[in-house]
């Protein structure tokens, strides 16, 4: 029989999911819940179940985390993730650790017993197949884990040989450290992910037999890295060049109309503590291409570069302008600021100085978010920032950063407007418009009685409680009929709506046309 935990941070959902399905039919026993992130990671070490179905919002520590920490520690388990929306981010950050599975709620019962079956097969028997899948995959998710962490911001590991082969169980020897990074725009969608994934298994057919180790990690939805560790007469470090021929026989073959794309081979390395220096070359080297010019491959090694430098611009001054202005939020002045920032900027200007200068700004962002009356977590700066760096050209970069940044300020300013326990209770809304919610649930969060709440959210927002929930739901649909392939009667579940005619109906009043007519002119 095999072992299931439940983590679950809401008792009516816990009670629904473990009555959906007969679970000993299916081969499996529910050996607990949680409904917490901690105590699931406690769990999950004290007796590892052989599945884990998990919800994405929970306290202490939300689902992607908890996946993280326990792959982090080796330990071998399914995962399978259940959410309220069918956000594009999230599912591409649980796909990166491996997860396989991502259900939304109201779980289906055939989707559930579809994915117990699945995880049952594959755990059936002992088959030398079988086996060495679940050790392809484990070593999979390990290098995806290791990726994460080499590619943060920020960290404080240090990446020493023995210290990254025993935690990772990777396979690197003492020789050249080497990464590369690709982007490539134009393919979209499902195929976009196909794409990625062919190019991934070229490279590994290329490169593999001659490596130590090759490791690949898909960043976002238009790049993806690889970091090579070779011997010194292996014959790599010239061979690496031909990932452009790879990627341009790849979108030929998907005759993209104008497809957009760049290789950047990083500086090689013989220490392994320096493995971070050798992506952040590749890093420099792939934005070469906003300055100038796509469709090439640009290896850092072999750069030249004006003598320009980061603190020729970003001056105590210009930085002093960049954080006044957020903290104002004043969306004109940060524009002037970013705009003189990029003003010296040209073709052989060094792309570190494009780095520095897209990080200043972000960071005077974030910093908006860090007042003291604010729960909220900082925007997430590292995907901004690799979608800054997947942008065509150096106003492509402005405009991307111009909009992160004017969302946030409109938020901000939203939130301004309101006395505390309003702004908490929007917070708490938005957070959770797609949960049964309310305005009872709300006014609890908020500490306030129920009926006086409901006279101050009138009276501050001019909106009823329901009407507001409305909006927050709408918006999310909207949302998810321009990003995602979900079909429309998924998007209704999806935004906590049980009933896809009065779903419809609430969308046609608030937006004016049917939820089809909208896909239609926005997808």
């Amino acid at each position: 029989m095999l072992t299931v935990l439940i983590v679950e941070k809401d008792e009516e959902q816990l009670e629904r999911l473990m009555k959906s399905v007969n679970w000993g039919v299916y081969g499996y026993e529910v050996a607990g819940y949680c409904s917490d992130g901690i105590s699931a990671m406690e769990a999950i070490f004290r007796m590892p179940p052989d599945l884990v179905l998990t919800n994405i919002e929970l306290p202490r520590l939300n689902g992607i985390e908890l996946i993280s920490h326990i792959l982090d520690h080796s330990v071998l388990c399914d995962f399978v993730i259940i959410s309220d929306t069918g956000s594009f981010e999230v599912a591409q950050k649980a796909m990166r650790m491996g997860v396989e599975e991502y259900l939304l709620k109201p779980v289906d019962r055939d989707e559930l017993i579809r994915v117990l079956k699945k995880y049952a097969e594959r755990r059936s028997g002992v088959i030398g197949q079988d086996i060495n899948e679940r050790i392809l995959r484990t070593t999979r998710l390990l290098r995806n884990s290791f990726m994460d962490s080499f590619t943060a911001l920020s960290t404080a590991e240090h990446f020493t040989l023995d210290y990254m082969n025993t935690k990772y169980h990777l396979t690197f020897h003492e020789g050249v450290f080497q990464s590369a990074i690709v982007v490539a725009k134009g393919v979209s969608g499902e195929e976009n992910r196909e794409f990625l994934e062919s190019v991934i298994a070229s490279v590994r057919a290329k490169y593999d037999a001659i490596c130590y180790e090759m490791i690949p990690y898909v960043q976002g939805p238009f790049r993806a890295s690889f970091t090579f560790n070779y011997g010194e007469d292996s014959g790599v470090g010239e061979k690496l060049p031909e990932l452009f021929d790879i990627v341009k026989e790849f979108l030929e073959k998907c005759e993209c109309k104008n497809p957009v794309f760049c290789v950047g081979i990083g500086l090689p390395e013989n220490d392994p503590v320096k493995l971070r220096r050798t992506l952040e070359t590749a890093e420099r080297a792939v934005r070469c291409s906003i300055l100038r010019g796509q469709n090439k491959l640009y290896s850092y090694g072999k750069m030249e570069f004006d003598r320009l430098t980061s603190i020729d611009i970003l001056t105590p001054t210009l930085l002093g302008d960049l954080r006044s202005s957020a903290e104002a939020l004043d969306i004109g002045g940060f524009e002037r600021a970013v705009r003189s920032a990029f003003s010296p900027v040209s073709f052989k200007t060094d792309p570190a100085i494009l780095i520095d200068i897209c990080w200043a700004a972000v960071e005077a962002v974030a910093d908006v978010f860090k007042t003291e009356d604010d729960a909220k977590d900082l925007p997430d700066r590292k995907e901004i920032f690799d979608r800054l760096g997947s942008e065509v050209t150096m106003a492509d970069t402005m405009s991307s950063l111009m909009a992160w940044a004017q969302n946030l300020f409109e938020l901000r300013l939203k939130e301004r407007k309101y006395v505390r326990p309003v702004r908490e209770a929007i917070r708490y809304i938005e957070a959770f418009c797609t949960q049964p919610l309310t305005l009872e649930q709300v006014a609890e969060q908020v500490r306030l009685n129920p009926s006086y709440f409901c006279t101050m959210f009138k009276k501050e927002t001019g909106q009823n409680f329901s009407d507001y929930l409305i909006i927050c739901r709408v918006n999310e649909a909207k949302r998810l009929l321009r990003e995602s392939d979900l079909r429309i009667a998924q998007i209704c579940s999806a935004v906590g709506y049980t009933d896809y005619k009065h779903f419809s109906k609430v969308f046609s009043k608030s937006v004016g046309i049917k939820p089809s007519a909208y896909r239609a002119l926005h997808g």
